[in-house]
């Protein structure tokens, strides 16, 4: 059903979870993610899992997607009980907010790697400048801050927690 944990997923470009108990989220398999990701992008209300973890399994189990409240839901149709499930992607600028070019000074740095940020005329979009909703003052590389929060859900300079 799951990676072993975040540090194997971490480097998706999207990432699918669901939640363990208040403190965890564990990944969802890549053929499972993937069937997820393929059911969002498509606006689809309703995903019923049919490979990874849940080929034997898919009459069990439903994910309900909410797309104005960003609130998704897995049920299990056996038990009645569920779980909360969210996304997490490179390109979600809900929680990594785009920083324009012009807000930056001269020799403001990425918090992570320390280079520099570019024109993003002249960069790739992984390497913008992002901010996160929850602290103030950080910058980050889109690629730099996506890899660490995948792996905790906290600003890695002052730690406050990020929720999505």
């Amino acid at each position: 059903m799951c990676y072993r944990n975040r540090t194997e997923a971490k480097d998706l470009p999207v990432q699918w979870e669901w939640r363990a108990n208040p403190d965890q989220w564990i990944p969802y398999d890549l053929a499972s993610a993937s069937e997820l990701e393929d059911a969002y992008q498509q606006n689809k209300p309703v995903c019923k899992p049919a490979k990874g973890y849940f080929s034997a399994i898919s009459y069990r189990y439903e994910v309900h997607f909410n797309y104005a409240t960003r609130r998704f839901v897995q049920y299990n149709l056996s038990t009645g009980g569920t779980r909360r499930v969210r996304r997490m992607a490179n390109d979600d600028n809900s929680i990594l907010q785009p920083v324009a070019f012009s807000e930056l000074n001269q020799d403001d740095t990425c918090a992570i790697c320390l280079d520099t940020f570019a024109d993003p005329s002249t960069t790739a979009a992984d390497q913008h400048a992002a901010k996160l909703p929850a602290c103030h003052g950080h910058y980050f590389h889109r690629c730099c801050v996506a890899a660490v929060i995948k792996l905790r859900d906290e600003c890695p300079m002052c730690k406050k927690k990020v929720e999505y």
